[in-house]
């Protein structure tokens, strides 16, 4: 092709037509122009399609991820709700409100005896976040929520560590006033809710606090998690 090209501009200037070569050279620069041009659409065209196929592969990992943050959240609400309703009892009895009395020992080792913690799935967030990855995801609000979504997994998992420390120093007091942690008597319980120091403890409301965090942060998961399936529906 571009020995045609030079043969076809030899001729031209040999046969001394000066308007035509001209013409000539004009007509290639554009062709040359075009072909720089489509050569240039056709790459990004590739690498648009490229980050496509990340941004999917993204999607459905975070997709995944999500599903299993929400499923533990709703869990840690669950064990907490529980907490708070035995709490409750404690307070209504500090408060004068009518009590079962049989059933306060119960209701006491099911307020302290709960272990949460919250780990969540970070490895696709954490891909997205590192680097360059997060520009991949086209839907810039879903692009905020996951961020947002992921520095509320800090705040979370350090009210969730606060909690447990808080609930453990109330037990470590218990004991020393408890003959078994394990099996308060009725006595105990009765003189338990005479304590000023654990009344005032009672009256924290550390777990409320927890379960209306994790609330907070399991609707905030689901709405990230119905986005990203919308986006990847689409």
């Amino acid at each position: 092709m571009i020995k045609l090209f030079r043969n076809i501009r030899q001729k031209l200037i040999t046969e001394g037509k000066m308007t035509s070569y001209l013409k000539y050279a004009i007509g290639e620069i554009i062709l040359v122009v075009i072909g720089i041009l489509i050569a240039l659409q056709i790459n990004t065209w590739n690498e648009e399609n490229k980050n496509a196929k990340k941004e999917i592969a993204f999607l459905i990992n975070l997709h995944e991820d999500l599903r299993a943050d929400s499923i533990r959240l709703d869990n840690i609400k669950s064990i907490l709700k529980t907490a708070v309703d035995h709490k409750r009892v404690f307070e209504n009895y500090i408060t004068g409100k009518p009590t079962d009395k049989d059933s306060l020992n119960e209701q006491f080792s099911k307020q302290y005896n709960i272990l949460v913690d919250f780990i969540p799935n970070s490895t696709s967030i954490d891909e997205l976040t590192n680097g360059n990855g997060l520009n991949l995801i086209s839907n810039t609000v879903l692009r905020r929520k996951i961020v947002t979504l992921h520095n509320n997994y800090d705040d979370i998992i350090l009210k969730l560590k606060i909690g447990q420390e808080k609930g453990q120093s109330v037990v470590n007091y218990v004991s020393q006033k408890v003959k078994n942690i394990g099996s308060l008597t009725d006595e105990e319980i009765i003189n338990l809710l005479e304590d000023r120091f654990y009344i005032n403890q009672t009256r924290m409301n550390y777990l409320n606090t927890q379960l209306e965090a994790v609330d907070k942060i399991f609707q905030q998961c689901i709405e990230t998690l119905e986005m990203t399936k919308k986006e990847l529906n689409q």
